[in-house]
């Protein structure tokens, strides 16, 4: 086993730059699919291909930096890639239960997040995870001949888009109806209009295009606060095993540096319409 304690510097370690770039790299890549994510609309449904592609990249990442850390803090050593595609693959679900066991070892008292949307959550991780293994190949598999599965927009909107507007406070659902019909007495019969949802259903008018805009940025920003919340709870275990291997002699980086627009409480991160890492 590699030594990865009592060195001069964390340059002379082994295993601190390749973790360092590691966090970059998934840090970069959550914060590009959140902020793609964000803007994503009806007329624009290629950002929720980008935004999917980029965030279940970043997550993956993170999710395995957290079992690599709470290996070395643990047992002293990491797992070895054989073992990391054998028990996980690209598999969110399973790495999600992975971090949860880990979690579950923590001081409870320490922690801070809790998933969002216990109704919705675990389909949202169904779809991200097949999204990671397979359904982000759609468009390709249709144009290929292979049976084609759900478009995985309309599959995100079937599963978490309909569930949060079902949930919309009913004053905001007033006030929405009430701006919609206002815009179509404004334009009228005045503009031709053929497009379609994120789940398919036509838009020929004014008022279905201005209602499908509304139900679009509503679900931009609570999916996207759905998708960074669970980010937030699993960087949260990767902080503690950092600093659990840190206080274990470890040269690690400080992952927190990395990853602290994610410390922060849901007001505003569902406020924010993009995500940075510095």
């Amino acid at each position: 086993m590699t030594n990865t304690k009592s060195v001069a510097s964390p340059w002379d370690s082994p295993i601190f730059q390749p973790l360092l770039h590691e966090a970059g790299l998934a840090a970069q890549t959550l914060c590009v699919g959140l902020t793609t994510l964000r803007k994503a609309n009806y007329q624009q449904t290629e950002k929720y291909y980008g935004g999917f592609f980029n965030y279940t990249i970043g997550l993956e990442r993170v999710m395995k930096l957290t079992i690599l850390l709470d290996s070395l803090v643990e047992d002293g050593k990491f797992p070895s890639d054989q073992q990391l595609r054998s028990a996980y693959g690209h598999d969110l679900s399973k790495l999600l239960d992975a971090v949860q066991a880990i979690r579950a070892k923590l001081d409870q008292s320490e922690l801070d997040w809790q998933l969002p949307h216990p109704d919705i959550i675990g389909d949202a991780v169904v779809f991200l995870a097949e999204f990671a293994k397979t359904t982000r190949y759609y468009n390709l598999d249709v144009l290929s001949g292979k049976a084609p599965s759900l478009d995985p927009v309309a599959r995100w909107f079937q599963v978490v888009g309909q569930p949060l507007l079902a949930k919309r406070p009913a004053r905001r659902t007033v006030r929405v109806a009430a701006k919609v019909s206002t815009v179509a007495e404004l334009l009228g019969n005045k503009m031709l209009i053929r497009s379609m949802t994120e789940d398919g259903t036509p838009v020929s008018s004014v008022e279905e295009a201005a209602m499908a805009e509304h139900n679009s940025e509503y679900v931009a920003k609570e999916g996207t606060f759905l998708c960074t919340a669970l980010a937030r709870y699993v960087i949260e275990v990767l902080r503690d095993r950092g600093l659990a291997a840190r206080g274990a002699g470890h040269v690690v980086p400080a992952f927190g540096d990395f990853f602290a627009l994610f410390n922060n409480g849901d007001a505003l991160l569902k406020n924010r319409r993009s995500f940075t890492i510095n």
